[in-house]
């Protein structure tokens, strides 16, 4: 957030705009005065195609585990520090709930560092889309099974991908952040509290829908 609170204390800005209350709170606790509105992320259904998710959908060899961002970062890439990009515990994550569910896949959306990339390198477990246009990430996402959101870090900001997940109707995962407190009041998937919660919440989820 300290990158933003210098530029809202420009002369130049006049309010500023936050999907969630708490965000414009956490910046006023940082000295940000100038006023604030919230306008809440929004989903747009006519992302989703019928015909493109049930073809993307054909190509699953087994029960999808997906995770999706800009940019899909380690650390010592730069920026690979940053809670938003970093996919090291998510990868750490993973190799646990291959073993434990080893038909799974996991689907990952968003532009690889070459450390990921190497990291990945031969993987028949993980499949990486890459950065895609936004129909065809929309699409692809709505063919998980279970969505990730690995985040440890409350930077009191919601990510636009749980707003994205929930208007697929995708169950999620997350760790328990203030940011994600609307997925437990929507029953719209599991919030845990250690990384060992994480991977035994995806599995019963996976195991939830093998049953549906």
């Amino acid at each position: 957030l300290f990158p933003y609170t210098t530029l809202f204390r420009s002369p130049n800005v006049k309010a500023y705009v936050v999907t969630a209350e708490r965000a414009a709170r956490r910046f006023e606790e940082l000295g940000v005065e100038k006023p604030w509105h919230v306008i809440p992320q929004g989903f747009a259904r006519s992302s989703v195609d019928a015909a493109m998710r049930d073809q993307i959908a054909a190509k699953k060899k087994g029960p999808v585990v997906g995770y999706m961002a800009a940019w899909l970062l380690s650390a010592g890439d730069r920026d690979g520090d940053s809670v938003l990009y970093n996919v090291d515990h998510l990868l750490e994550l993973w190799d646990e709930l291959h073993v434990r569910v080893p038909e799974a896949r996991l689907w990952l959306i968003g532009e690889p560092s070459e450390r990921v990339r190497v990291r990945l390198r031969g993987r028949d477990d993980v499949v990486v889309f890459g950065r895609l246009p936004r129909d065809e990430a929309m699409n692809t996402a709505a063919s998980f099974d279970v969505a990730l959101y690995p985040r440890t870090v409350d930077q009191g900001i919601r990510a636009s991908k749980v707003g994205e997940y929930l208007g697929l109707g995708l169950p999620i995962v997350s760790y328990d952040l203030e940011v994600t407190d609307e997925l437990r009041e929507l029953d719209a998937g599991e919030v845990v509290t250690s990384a060992r919660d994480f991977v035994a919440a995806v599995e019963r989820l996976l195991d939830r829908k093998s049953v549906v």
